[in-house]
C-alpha cells in the first residue's frame, strides 16, 4: 500500500499513480485483461449481513490464503502463488486476524495471531535496515504491537518498539517541512522523488500510541504528539478532514485523498484522544471519518477496482470500528456500516466467499486473487456488528451507586497493581474502556495503564481486591455486565462468578473487591 508520488486526487480508491516497485504493486494492465477474459457471474441475491457471516468472512480469508507448514504460520500472497506475502503485505494480512480476535476474544484467533507475528520475525528478521520505506516499518510495528497487546508475548513488543525507533531516528526530519517522517529515506535506491506523507506519519504515530499504552514510556506518547501536530498543521485539512497524501521538500502539497490515509489518521486520532482525554483529537477523527462518507463513496460504498491497487479500505474500517465503539457513535454510523458490510457479502465470490476492493459489483474469479485485496472486507466485516450494540461497550466512569466513589487504577502501569476507588475527578485513572468477547462477555480495560480489570488467579475468595493485568482475556479477566431494573449494572466476574463491591466505603484509595452477589447497592454500578 504505497502513495503514488503525484496524483491530482490521491487515493486507494480514486485517481492514483502507482508506484512503480514490483514489490508493491499489481499491473493494472494484467487486471483489466484478466476481467475481460473472466468476465462477471451473473448476482445471487443474498440476505442483509447476518451475526455469522463475520466469522465466514475470515474463516474463508485463511482457507484462502493460511500457510501452516514447516512450523511456520503465514499469509500467502494469493490464490496461485504460495510464497510469503511481502513485509508491509503481510503485516497488513495479519492485521485481518488480529481484528478477528478482537471481535471474539478466541483462545484460538488470540494463539493464529502470535504464531503470525513470529512466522513474520523469522521471515523478516531485524535489522530492517535493508528496507528503506518507514511505512513499512509503521506497519510492521502496528502489527506487532498489536499482537504484543493480543497475546503477551514481550518480544513483539520488543520488535515494534525497534522497528518505530529505527523509523523515527533515520527517518524524522527538520530541515524540510518542519518535521515529519519520510516516506522513503532520501538515499534509497529508485525513482520515486523524496516526500513525506500520510502513509509513514500516521502509520508510525499509531505505533508509538500503542507502544506507549503497553509500555507506559511517555517517550513515545510524545514521539506520537509530535508527529501528530505536524500532520494535523501540514497534510491535514481541519475545515473539511480531509487528510492529503503528501507533502515535498519544497512545500508542495499532494492533496490527493485516499480512504486507506483516512482511516490511519482516524485511528491515530482516536488512540490520542483514548491517551490524553483532549476532546480535540475526537472531533479531527469524527471530522475526517464525515469526510469518506460524504465524498468518497458510490452511494454510500466504499469501493475501488484499480487493479494496480492492493488493500483499500482496511485502515479505515479500523479505524471507523475502533471510533464507533469506543466512543458509542453506533447511531450515527452502524446502518452506513451494515450498508457496505451488505455490498461486500452480496458481491462476494460465491466459490470461496472473498470480496475484493470493489464493494459495488461482483468480486471477479480471479485465479491470482491476492491476499491483500481480500483483506479490506474481512476486516470491514469484523467490525460491523449485524445489530445495533448497546450502551455497556465504549469508554466510560464506572461510579459507586452507593457512594458516587469511581473505580480508579491508582495511575501506575504495574501489573498486579491493587484496583482501587477514588473520587470522581474525570481523569483517565478513572476511564476503562468495554470491549465485547464473541461470548457476549466484557473487558474492561484502564486508559492509563491499558491493563484489563483482573480476579487474581482466579480466586473466589470474598474480599479478594481486584488487581489490573495485561490484557488475555482469560476468564477472570472477563466480566457479565447485567443491567438491573434501577438502571445500574451488576458487574461479576465470568471466572469466579462473584460481583464488584465497593465495601459500602468512600475512602478514597480503599480497595475494590469481589463478594458474593447480595443486591445491595455497593455492589450496583453506574456507567457514565
Amino acid at each position: 500500500m504505497k502513495n503514488p508520488p503525484t496524483s491530482p486526487t490521491r487515493s486507494h480508491t480514486h485517481v492514483s499513480i502507482p508506484i512503480t516497485s514490483a514489490t508493491k504493486v499489481t499491473a493494472r494492465a494484467g487486471w483489466m485483461a484478466l476481467i475481460v477474459g473472466l468476465g462477471i457471474a451473473t448476482s445471487e441475491q443474498a440476505s442483509a449481513i447476518g451475526a455469522g457471516d463475520a466469522d465466514a468472512s475470515i474463516n474463508a480469508f485463511n482457507s484462502a490464503f493460511l500457510v501452516n507448514s514447516g512450523g511456520q504460520t503465514y499469509y500467502k500472497v494469493g490464490l496461485n502463488n504460495s510464497s510469503p506475502a511481502y513485509f508491509w503485505e503481510q503485516a497488513l494480512n495479519i492485521q485481518g486476524m488480529q481484528d478477528a480476535y478482537e471481535r471474539t476474544g478466541s483462545t484460538a484467533h488470540r494463539t493464529q495471531v502470535n504464531n503470525l507475528c513470529n512466522t513474520f520475525l523469522q521471515q523478516n528478521p531485524p535489522p530492517w535496515t535493508w528496507n528503506g520505506w518507514n511505512d513499512d516499518l509503521g506497519w510492521a510495528s502496528i502489527a506487532l504491537v498489536r499482537g504484543y497487546q493480543m497475546t503477551g508475548n514481550t518480544n513483539l513488543l520488543t520488535q515494534a518498539r525497534y522497528g518505530f525507533d529505527l523509523a523515527w531516528n533515520r527517518g524524522w526530519d527538520t530541515q524540510y517541512n518542519g518535521g515529519g517522517i519520510w516516506e522513503h529515506q532520501p538515499d534509497y535506491p529508485g525513482t520515486e522523488p523524496d516526500r513525506k506523507e500520510a502513509l509513514s506519519n500516521n502509520s508510525l504515530g499509531k505505533a508509538a500510541c500503542m507502544i506507549y499504552q503497553s509500555t507506559g514510556d511517555t517517550w513515545y506518547r510524545d514521539r506520537a504528539t509530535e508527529i501528530y501536530n505536524w500532520v494535523w498543521h501540514r497534510i491535514y485539512n481541519a475545515t473539511t478532514g480531509q487528510v492529503y497524501t503528501g507533502v515535498f521538500p519544497d512545500g508542495t502539497v499532494n492533496t490527493g485523498a485516499a480512504v486507506y490515509n483516512q482511516g490511519t489518521f482516524v485511528d491515530f486520532a482516536n488512540l490520542m484522544y483514548q491517551i490524553t482525554g483532549n476532546i480535540n483529537y475526537y472531533n479531527d477523527a469524527k471530522r475526517s471519518i464525515d469526510y469518506v462518507r460524504y465524498n468518497m463513496t458510490t452511494n454510500g460504498i466504499i469501493t475501488n477496482t484499480a487493479g494496480w491497487l492492493n488493500t483499500w479500505a482496511d485502515e479505515f474500517a479500523r479505524g471507523l470500528g475502533h471510533f464507533a465503539r469506543d466512543n458509542r457513535q453506533w447511531a450515527t454510523y452502524h446502518s452506513w456500516m451494515v450498508q457496505n458490510a451488505d455490498a461486500i457479502w452480496n458481491n462476494r465470490r460465491r466459490d470461496l466467499n472473498l470480496t475484493d476492493n470493489g464493494w459495488n459489483r461482483l468480486t471477479p474469479n480471479d485465479p491470482a486473487m491476492t491476499a491483500n485485496k481480500a483483506v479490506s472486507a474481512v476486516a470491514w466485516l469484523q467490525f460491523t456488528p449485524a445489530s445495533m450494540p448497546n450502551n455497556i461497550g465504549g469508554i466510560h466512569t464506572i461510579v459507586s451507586r452507593q457512594n458516587s466513589i469511581a473505580i480508579d487504577n491508582g495511575g501506575t502501569t504495574a501489573n498486579g497493581a491493587g484496583v482501587i476507588q477514588w473520587a470522581q475527578n474525570n481523569s483517565q485513572n478513572q476511564r476503562w474502556l468495554f470491549t465485547q468477547n464473541q461470548d457476549t462477555s466484557w473487558n474492561i480495560v484502564n486508559l492509563t495503564s491499558w491493563k484489563a480489570l483482573d480476579a487474581p488467579g482466579g480466586s473466589t475468595a470474598n474480599g479478594l481486591q481486584m488487581v489490573q493485568w495485561t490484557p488475555l482475556r482469560n476468564t477472570n479477566q472477563r466480566w457479565w455486565v447485567d443491567q438491573q431494573s434501577d438502571g445500574s449494572y451488576r458487574i461479576w466476574n465470568q471466572g469466579t462468578s462473584k460481583s464488584l463491591d465497593n465495601s459500602s466505603n468512600a475512602t478514597n484509595g480503599y480497595k475494590l473487591i469481589q463478594w458474593d452477589w447480595n443486591g445491595g447497592n455497593q455492589q450496583r454500578w453506574n456507567l457514565q
